[in-house]
This record gives C-alpha cells, sequence and structure tokens, in this order.
C-alpha cells in the first residue's frame, strides 16, 4: 500500500531522471509487502542494477521522466545495466507514456507476484479497481516553452494596446484638437443670436419711407421654469394668451417656446413691470422669480412711417420680419432690389450653461454686436412723390379712367424725383399700385414718339425746322390707310408746323424720307427696346420690331408710335435727350448709400451723345411751341417755358381678329398722355392715364396735372424763370395760319391696326 502512495506521488511530482542504485539482495531480502525505498541512501547515484526485470530502480530526488502510474502498471519495468545511465528522458506519447516502454501485459500478474502484490488494488468481485486516471503533465523544459510563448503573446497584446491608445491619443490631441475642443465648448458654452436691424430707406433729404423697428418677442426656457402654471396664470393676462396654451408651451421640451410675438409698446411696458414686481415678491421671500426662464427678445419689423407712400417704389418685406424660402427678407421694389445691401449681420452672446441647459450664474459673458444694415438713400423727394400721388389719383377718379401714372425726373443726371402708380380697385377706390407700373407695364405711346422721327431726320440733314411738305389727310400704304385726325385739304406745312399739329401724314412722310432702317436706329439711340438699366425688379424693356421683322406698312405705324410699346419712364427717358441738349442719361433711383460711417453718394449715371446740340434745341423750340400754341396749351406753367408733346394712342385689346383695337365692350380704348420739361429748370415730367372716360385727348386729362406737379416742383426747389427776354438758340418758324386751326390731335387713326 505504501508503495501504491509513493507512486501516486511520484506521478503528482514527477520522476527523478536519476536514481541511487540498490542491490539486487537487499531488493530480495525485504520482506514482503513493505517499502523498501525508506532505507535508500538519500542523493547517492548508482548504477541500475540488472538482473530480475520486476525490481525497481531506486528514485532519486533528481525528476526523471514522470510516468503516471496507470503506466506504471501497464509497462513491465525494464532492466537496467549495471553502471548504466540512462541517456536522455523517455519519450513521452500524449498521454505521458514512455513511448520505448514495451506494451502493458495483457493478463494481471499472479496474485504470488511481489509486484501484483504491492501495485494491485484490492478487489472486488473477482475484478480490479482503478482509481481515476490523472491528467498527464508536461516536463519543465515543455512548460518553460509554453510559458514563454505566453508572455510573449501577453507583451505582444500589451504593446499592440499601448500602440493604440498612443495613435488615438495624437489623433485626439493633434489631429482633432479643434473637434474636440469644439465638443467640450458645446457641452459648457452656449449662444443666442442678436438680430440685426435692416437698413432704412430715405428719400433724397433724408426723410424715412422705410425703416426697422424693434418689436420684442415673448420667449422661454421651459428648462429653466420653476412653476409652469403659474408663470402661465401671472402672464395670461398680460399677453392676451390663454394660460392653458401658455402653460402647454412652458412645459414643452427643448429650451426655447415662443409665448407671444411682436408685442406692441404697451405690452412691453406691462411685462417689464410684471416682471419686476414678481423679482421683488421673489427676493423678500428667498426663493426664485415665478417668471424664472421668461424674457423677451427684440425681433426687428419694417415699419413705414408714411403709409403707403412710394409704396410701389419701396416695395415690401416679408411679414414680421421673416425671410422667404431662399434667406432674403426683401419681396418687391427696393427691398428685393437691395436686399442684401439693407440686410444687417446678426451678432451673438456667448454664455456658460450646465448640462442641462441653465445659465451658470456669474459664468463668462461675451457679445458680439449686430451689425445693422446699410441705409439707402433714393432720389426721390418725399413731398413731390406725395404731391404726384394727389394729383395723378384725383384725376383718375374725375376722369373715370381705369389707372394713370406719373414720373418726374432731372434730365441733367437721371435722377427720378418722384414715380406714382395708381388704379381704381375692386370696390372703386383709387390706390396705389403695389408694382411700380411706370417700369413694369408698358404701353403704345402713340403721338408722343412722332419727336424721334423728326429729331432724326434734322440729325441727318433731310429736314429743317422750315422745311415744307405737301400733307394730305390721308395716305395709303400698301394695304392699310393713314389718316389725320381732323380732314383737310392738302396743306403746305413745315416740319414745325407737322409736330405741332400732331400731323400722322406729315410724320410718316418726313420717316419716309429718312427711311426704315433710320428710323428703327434712331428708336434704339432714344432708349427704346432697352431696359433703362435702372436694375429695378421686373423692369419691362418695351417691344420693338427687329428690323428684319418690319412689314410694308410699318414704316407708317412705328414713327407715329404704333405697333411698338414702351414703358413710362423709357418714354420719358428718351425725352430727356432733348431737354438736355441731345446727351441721353440713364435713369437713377439711388443717391446713396451709409454703412454707418456717413452718407456717400452714388456714382453717377451713364450718359451717350444722342443728336447734337443744335437738333435738341431746334426740337425743344417746336415743343415749346405745342405748348404755346398747338395741342398741350393746357400744360402752360406761369412765368416758365413748358414744352411737351401730347399723345392718345388705342389701347391694344385682342379680342376682334379683324381689328386687334376694339373692346369686347364693342368701343376703342385710349391712353392718353401728356410729356414734357421745362426749359432751363433741369425738370421733366410725363403724365398717362389708361381708358379715361371724360376725354380721350392727352391734352385734356393729362396735361393740366403736367402743369400743377411742374409749379409745386420748380416752387419746391426754388427755381427762379429763364429771362424772357432771352432769345432762342435756334429760330423755329411761326404757325402757318392753317395749322393753328387744327385741334387736338386723336392718335393713329388708321383703318386698320399697323402690321
Amino acid at each position: 500500500m505504501r508503495r501504491v502512495v509513493d507512486d501516486d506521488l511520484d506521478e503528482f511530482f514527477g520522476r527523478s531522471t536519476a536514481a541511487p542504485a540498490t542491490s539486487a539482495s537487499s531488493l530480495r531480502d525485504a520482506p514482503s509487502g513493505r517499502d523498501t525505498r525508506s532505507a535508500r541512501p538519500k542523493r547517492a547515484r548508482s548504477p541500475r542494477l540488472t538482473g530480475d526485470p520486476t525490481v525497481r530502480t531506486p528514485r532519486t530526488s533528481r525528476a526523471a521522466p514522470s510516468r503516471s502510474r496507470s503506466d506504471a502498471r501497464r509497462s513491465p519495468l525494464r532492466s537496467v545495466p549495471a553502471g548504466a545511465v540512462s541517456p536522455r528522458p523517455a519519450l513521452l506519447d500524449r498521454a505521458g507514456r514512455d513511448e520505448t516502454r514495451p506494451p502493458r501485459p495483457s493478463r494481471r500478474p499472479s496474485r504470488g507476484s511481489s509486484a501484483a502484490v504491492s501495485r494491485a488494488p484490492s478487489t472486488r468481485s473477482g475484478r480490479a479497481s482503478r482509481s481515476p486516471r490523472p491528467a498527464a503533465q508536461p516536463d519543465g523544459a515543455t512548460s518553460r516553452r509554453r510559458t514563454i510563448r505566453r508572455l510573449a503573446l501577453l507583451v505582444f497584446v500589451m504593446v499592440l494596446l499601448v500602440a493604440a491608445i498612443a495613435v488615438r491619443l495624437v489623433s485626439v490631441q493633434v489631429a482633432e484638437r479643434e473637434t474636440w475642443v469644439a465638443y467640450g465648448r458645446n457641452q459648457r458654452d452656449g449662444w443666442r443670436e442678436l438680430p440685426a436691424g435692416r437698413g432704412a430707406i430715405y428719400d433724397r433729404n433724408g426723410e424715412p419711407l422705410a425703416m426697422s423697428v424693434i418689436q420684442p418677442d415673448v420667449i422661454a426656457d421651459p428648462s429653466n421654469v420653476i412653476d409652469a402654471a403659474v408663470a402661465a396664470s401671472i402672464l395670461a393676462p398680460v399677453l392676451g394668451v390663454d394660460a392653458e396654451t401658455l402653460e402647454e408651451k412652458l412645459t414643452g421640451t427643448g429650451e426655447y417656446a415662443l409665448l407671444a410675438a411682436g408685442v406692441d409698446g404697451e405690452v412691453v411696458a406691462e411685462f417689464d413691470a410684471l416682471r419686476e414686481a414678481e423679482d421683488e415678491k421673489a427676493e423678500a421671500a428667498g426663493e426664485p422669480s415665478a417668471l424664472t426662464g421668461i424674457t423677451m427678445r427684440d425681433r426687428f419689423v419694417r415699419f413705414n412711417p408714411s403709409g403707403d407712400l412710394a409704396t410701389s417704389l419701396v416695395g415690401s418685406t416679408v411679414a414680421d420680419g421673416g425671410v422667404d424660402e431662399n434667406g432674403r427678407q426683401g419681396v418687391s421694389g427696393m427691398e428685393v432690389q437691395f436686399d442684401e445691401l439693407l440686410t444687417g449681420q446678426p451678432g451673438r452672446i456667448y454664455y456658460e450653461h450646465d448640462p442641462s441647459g441653465r445659465t451658470i450664474a456669474g459664468g463668462t459673458e461675451t457679445v458680439e454686436p449686430a451689425r445693422p444694415g446699410t441705409d439707402v438713400y433714393l432720389t426721390i423727394d418725399q413731398t413731390l412723390q406725395y404731391e404726384a400721388e394727389r394729383l395723378i389719383g384725383d384725376q383718375v377718379a374725375a376722369t373715370g379712367a381705369a389707372s394713370g401714372m406719373v414720373v418726374m425726373m432731372r434730365p441733367s443726371t437721371g435722377e427720378i424725383l418722384s414715380m406714382a402708380s395708381v388704379a381704381v380697385d375692386g370696390e372703386g377706390d383709387v390706390v396705389n399700385t403695389r408694382d411700380a407700373r411706370p417700369v413694369t407695364a408698358v404701353f403704345e405711346p402713340g403721338s408722343v414718339n412722332k419727336v424721334i422721327t423728326v429729331a432724326g431726320a434734322l440729325e441727318e440733314g433731310l429736314m429743317a425746322p422750315d422745311t415744307v411738305l405737301e400733307v394730305p389727310d390721308h395716305l395709303t400704304i400698301y394695304d392699310k390707310t393713314f389718316t389725320d385726325h381732323d380732314p383737310h385739304p392738302v396743306r403746305a406745312w413745315s416740319v414745325t408746323d407737322i409736330l405741332v399739329t400732331s400731323s400722322n401724314i406729315g410724320t410718316i412722310k418726313i420717316a419716309q424720307t429718312l427711311g426704315r432702317t433710320k428710323v428703327d436706329g434712331y428708336l434704339t439711340e432714344f432708349g427704346l427696346g432697352e431696359t433703362t438699366g435702372l436694375g429695378f425688379p421686373n423692369e419691362e424693356d418695351g417691344i420693338t420690331l427687329p428690323l428684319e421683322r418690319w412689314s410694308g406698312t410699318s414704316i407708317g405705324a412705328i414713327p407715329i408710335g404704333q405697333g411698338i410699346a414702351v414703358t413710362a419712364l423709357q418714354m420719358l427717358a428718351a425725352y430727356n435727350v432733348i431737354a438736355n441738349d441731345g446727351v441721353y442719361v440713364a435713369p437713377r433711383l439711388v443717391a446713396g448709400t451709409d454703412s454707418g460711417d456717413g452718407r456717400s453718394e452714388a456714382e453717377a449715371s451713364a450718359n451717350r451723345r444722342v443728336v447734337s446740340t443744335e437738333t435738341a434745341r431746334a426740337v425743344r423750340e417746336m415743343l415749346e411751341k405745342v405748348v404755346s400754341e398747338g395741342t398741350g396749351k393746357r400744360a402752360a406753367v406761369a412765368d416758365y417755358p413748358a414744352a411737351g408733346k401730347t399723345g392718345t394712342a388705342r389701347i391694344p385689346q385682342g379680342v376682334d381678329a379683324t381689328d386687334g383695337y376694339l373692346g369686347s365692350d364693342g368701343r376703342y380704348h385710349y391712353q392718353s398722355t401728356f410729356l414734357g420739361f421745362i426749359s432751363g429748370a433741369d425738370l421733366s415730367i410725363l403724365v398717362t392715364l389708361q381708358d379715361p372716360r371724360t376725354s380721350t385727348y392727352g391734352g385734356e386729362v393729362a396735361a393740366p396735372v403736367f402743369s400743377e406737379l411742374a409749379g409745386i416742383a420748380l416752387l419746391r426747389s426754388q427755381t427762379p424763370p429763364p429771362a424772357l427776354t432771352e432769345s432762342p438758340s435756334v429760330e423755329v418758324p411761326e404757325l402757318s395760319a392753317t395749322a393753328r386751326e387744327i385741334g387736338e390731335d386723336a392718335g393713329p387713326t388708321a383703318t386698320a391696326a399697323a402690321g
């Protein structure tokens, strides 16, 4: 039994590779069943014994390749010659058995055998019982190799881990530094936008036409509200909002809730007083205010101090200071044309807050102030704009017209002093239109276009003011017959007579002499058929036929203002050429800007010479006779030399296939115009009415408005009358007796519309 125990210990700790030799006699003399290893000398080296193959060599303390106890039972003991030393440890298989030993005998040793006595456990039911087989233990070299491999793997993993951490640290500290710094700031720093005021729009004298005013919003931060129900009950009477609605907003998620938008000054005063009272009450009680987390935020809205004065020019913005889908505030007029210039740059206020969004008391606060938009100064005179709107509105109402327009300019600079557009609304009231029709709407100019034909003929040297032509009262060109307004026999009229009497036939004969190419060229030189360069939104360029599309009758229709369309501003700019000694100056609406460092004047308008000074003065003298002796007598201004031209043009209806001018009501509709200037006063005015019912003549319905408005403008500018004794620079003939008999023209009277 002791041998069995010792074998078990040997199998657990491992056997020595060399054991001290024991004499064979001592093995034979050992009593049966008694352990003889206790008599072995310690750590003594002796050769292994040879002889009885059943005798085991004594073990020493030095480890030998270990064998499990089961292996010992299975394999017979090897005989080792005396003095022989095993050259190397025995080879073991994967189960720890010695591969060099013979296989275990199939029969168990006899019961009398000492080996069987020492190894065989007690049998039960005639069958030997075995103890559990322990796991094989590797030898020292294998253990060391495994340990080294495990340590190497551990070191490799640690190196990878350290390298990954190092790479991440470098990435965070260097490559992604700004990102993580910003992330950290976002966790602590908050900001709120400070709205910027929109630039104001002023008239030429600094009178405001549109400006931004503060109309605050009442807002809340629900995360900072102490008691939503209490706060709602306090605010409801002041804001005029239902308490339940306020409570719902105050208990919402997020850090922003709009309680009331654009409150007026009275509500602002009441809110400030209420908040002050609640703060005092809370301070006395040592508790937070019931209005904690509720405040007002400034918001700028557009305000027009003069109501709808010049509304079509100034334009409009998105309601309540908002923006459209393109991020613009301007909607129409100058507001949208100069939206980028007028729009301010919002500021920011930076503060510190805790993770829940509450402002940290005593934290750092930085303010980036907002920058308001640039102010724009228009060339419009507020007083003249008011008078223009008043006079044209009154005349539309008095004549039963559908609409009317007025444009007033300075010919030498191109500055627009007023631009009015009124119309009758659905309720029969005359109101200012929302669109600037003098720029965005076109009409056939009629007789006012004759000036361009006459000026071209004079400039080319084909005609002179006193050139006489035989003028009948009708003329057929191809299949169209053109007539003068009043029937008359063939007259010998000068060019001056033709212009003053507004003879259609005389003008057509001048145009035929000038030629279609020259007529078309002068129309373009005077600015027709192209935009004025004003840059106003939706500005029309008018309608003129390309020369290659002229028909045979175009030489009769176009010179007398039929078959083309112009804007009111285009036509007045063309007349400014005559008033400005033959130089065309582009119209402009902007006088200057102010970005906060003082007003800076706008650049002068582009200009070009169209006709010579002599031609312009000759035409000017003839136009003065139109007012003094011809069809425009009602445009006269006391003590000032007024010059101009009347025009009455049919308005195309597009209803009747045979007569495009005939309306669905069976009558013709007319555009009645007077267009002129005050010689020597740098002032030009166009007045036109659409479809007046009391009279269709421009000299009767439009000329009186010109006269009254010119007088107001001259008085406001304090322009003295020119010397009445001053001799004219160009002599023009007096009107003939027959020309003086001719009354007001009715514009083109062709039997059918010209092609």
